[in-house]
């Protein structure tokens, strides 16, 4: 079904970027073990963005940029210490979908240290314009 019959816009093509499988140590955690200790977070981050009419130029300016992804993502690591991975996962799509190229954001935050494997939350939002 077409993003217009699912009630929401449909502005042409559109391309995807995305980071895959970047690790950072963060402090999060809702148990009193995870307090003061900094955790390996695995983050994939994909964002659609919206095509330009005009003709590709081959400039950073020209697009959104992968250290869009980088800096908030450490930005928030830095910031105020939060208790769940989906917190982060909202805070992170909403800075992400404010810019204004980007339409939808899919995100997956995984926590390395707590379980054999991993652990974690994904989730896809779209932008509100």
């Amino acid at each position: 079904m077409s993003d217009a019959a699912m009630g929401g816009a449909d502005d042409g093509p559109a391309d995807r970027i995305f980071l895959r499988d970047h690790v950072v140590d963060v402090e999060i955690g809702a148990y009193a073990e995870e307090y003061g200790v900094k955790q390996r977070l695995r983050f994939s981050v994909d964002l659609e963005v919206r095509r330009s009419g005009a003709p590709h130029v081959d400039e950073v300016a020209s697009v959104v940029s992968y250290d869009l992804i980088f800096a908030t993502i450490r930005e928030l690591a830095d910031g105020p210490r939060m208790k769940l991975l989906e917190t982060f996962a909202e805070r992170l799509a909403a800075r992400l979908l404010a810019e204004n190229d980007v339409t939808r954001a899919w995100i997956r935050i995984e926590k390395l240290d707590r379980v054999s494997g991993s652990l974690g939350v994904e989730i896809e939002r779209r932008s509100g314009r």
